[in-house]
């Protein structure tokens, strides 16, 4: 019976160790440190259970280190077709594990029924993160474009502005981005951040749009 199950078990790890033996065979993969630097508009909803819903605006400060690893969807015999043909297209899939950090900063909310508003806060906030999407190369040209959806888990420290009150919480951070390489390194980037808040006096989520800097070493 145990040994029924040990193989049960082993079965998912070998087909996983099978496919990337076999993505190394077939796949050029290669890797590079990268970061990026960000800044934009933050916009947050809180939400406590003995008040109504407060709206903030605000500012997101923010910076990326990632290991980009690049995966060819394309085997080499494809390449070398495309090479004949003159075809300059080229596509890979992008695997991109590195930490996320953030400052954000937020006005008081809107007025209250009850005559009352959320005080002005500032947090800073750092966490893991996984970056996945797909970039597209003109191979003439050396133009690339990337598409990434990203995601993290923060701990944050935050602190209600003018006052002694500080507070820690988690978040979950999600980001669609797209880049547009302007240099051998360099590249342009604008982002959609989405960020869920369990703060200490309620939940709070916080979008925006944030434009800025990546550069790939």
């Amino acid at each position: 019976m145990n040994m029924t199950i040990g193989k049960a078990k082993a079965k998912p790890f070998l087909f996983l160790v099978f496919m990337v033996c076999k993505l190394g065979a077939t796949q050029a993969i290669g890797a590079l440190p990268a970061l990026e630097f960000g800044m934009g508009f933050a916009y947050a909803r809180t939400k406590v259970e003995s008040a109504a819903t407060g709206y903030h605006h605000g500012w997101n400060v923010s910076a990326d280190a990632n290991w980009l690893f690049l995966i060819s969807l394309e085997d080499e015999n494809l390449i070398k077709a495309k090479a004949e043909k003159e075809t300059s297209s080229r596509v890979n899939m992008i695997f991109s594990p590195g930490l996320h950090a953030q400052f954000i900063t937020m006005s008081a909310s809107n007025w209250l029924p009850d005559g009352s508003r959320y005080r002005a806060w500032d947090s800073i906030g750092l966490g893991p993160e996984l970056n996945l999407g797909l970039e597209f190369t003109n191979s003439t040209t050396m133009h690339k474009n990337g598409f990434l959806f990203s995601m993290a888990y923060l701990a944050s420290f935050s602190n209600y502005t003018q006052t002694t009150l500080y507070s820690a919480y988690n978040s979950w951070f999600l980001k669609v981005s797209w880049n547009a390489r302007i240099d051998n390194g360099a590249a342009f980037f604008a982002a959609l951040p989405l960020e869920y808040a369990f703060r200490a006096d309620g939940n709070s989520l916080l979008s925006g749009l944030v434009i800025g800097m990546r550069y790939e070493f």
